[in-house]
């Protein structure tokens, strides 16, 4: 099928296809996984089943209209565009906190977590799980509050630090303090949200989390007029990566290269217009991406155009950000731009 005819293929699939966002609160499935258990699942439900977490702004997110949005809850669809051909054939399952989070993934009741949980070495090998690759390489900062100029992030003196509790964001606010000597005290909050809140009412002098997740909950703030700085400093490496119960390598592949093809899709500069219209550069990797790739689709249990269907119904990497993030935040790529432009997101060759 010539790459044209794909366009109207895809713009009829569009037209006819009938939304599957769902919350779920029940298991998916508590049975031990095996090599393609989870494609299966996958495919005889109907639906990809992701574990997430509303309101993160910008990241997984309810607008006002009861529409779960954000850069996490578009990866989930381009499982479903790869898996099933519908971007939109998803179920949500609200994840609890952490180490119930990872004991939800464990037992099957998501088919992908897809949170703002950071790949950790003791998170990598005490729990029964994969992660996959790092979506957002992130960092953790902070925020204060004031209307004037904000003295550097080392000669700030004596505050209090708004924090969530028993979190690698609590720990590593720990080590900082003791290894720079800040004469900073600790206040912990069972939620981000009540962590925000007391920071807003000037209970504490400092805010910290991912920098990511400060940029989008104080977003809406900063645009009412709240002095808000948020300092360029991070005190961590936080990739922040999906992952899935541990045991099903075919799943495990399927996750690792749908996030390859988003990035080498920017990197080649072909957005869901271009595939859309049919409009591809001559490129041979492309060709193999985009359906032509011998036998390894079918060696994962996929389509051909398994790959195509992502592109088309979701775009590429530096779609989903902008669209997320970059537009309505302002938030700049930094280490998550492609490594041609000196960032991080590399993908490995299709062949």
């Amino acid at each position: 099928m010539r790459m044209g005819d794909w366009g109207r293929r895809l713009r009829a699939m569009a037209a006819l296809a009938v939304g599957a966002l769902v919350f779920v609160g029940g298991p998916a499935g508590s049975a031990q996984a095996a090599d393609g258990d989870t494609l299966e699942r996958i495919r005889s439900r109907g639906a990809v089943v992701c574990g997430l977490r509303s309101g993160v702004s910008g990241i997984s997110f309810t607008d006002p209209q009861g529409h779960l949005d954000g850069f996490l809850v578009d990866f989930c669809r381009a499982y479903a565009a790869a898996t099933l051909g519908n971007a939109q054939a998803i179920r949500v399952v609200r994840l609890p906190d952490k180490p119930q989070e990872f004991e939800a993934v464990e037992k099957h009741e998501v088919d992908v977590a897809l949170t703002t949980t950071t790949w950790t070495f003791s998170r990598d090998v005490s729990f029964d799980i994969e992660f996959l690759l790092p979506l957002l390489y992130d960092g953790q900062g902070f925020a204060t509050l004031g209307d004037g100029p904000v003295p550097p992030l080392e000669r700030v003196g004596p505050q209090t630090v708004c924090v969530k509790s028993s979190t690698t964001t609590e720990r590593n606010l720990q080590d900082h303090i003791r290894q720079a000597d800040r004469p900073w005290r600790i206040r912990t909050f069972k939620t981000f949200d009540e962590a925000l809140q007391a920071f807003l009412a000037h209970e504490c002098g400092l805010l910290t989390t991912d920098r990511t997740v400060l940029v989008t909950s104080l977003a809406g703030y900063r645009k009412a007029g709240l002095g808000v700085h948020i300092y360029p400093d991070v005190i961590s490496r936080e990739p922040l990566t999906p992952y899935i119960a541990r045991g099903d390598r075919n799943w495990y592949d399927i996750g690792r290269w749908v996030i390859h093809a988003t990035i080498l899709a920017e990197a080649k500069g072909v957005s869901a217009a271009d595939v859309l219209a049919g409009r591809l550069p001559d490129d041979s990797e492309l060709h193999r991406m985009l359906g032509h790739a011998g036998n390894a689709a079918k060696t994962l249990g996929l389509p051909d155009d398994w790959a195509l269907q992502v592109l088309a119904q979701v775009g590429n990497y530096g779609e989903i950000f902008d669209r997320n993030l970059g537009e309505p935040y302002g938030m700049e790529r930094g280490l998550n731009r492609p490594w041609l432009r000196g960032g991080m997101l590399y993908a490995p060759p299709f062949r």
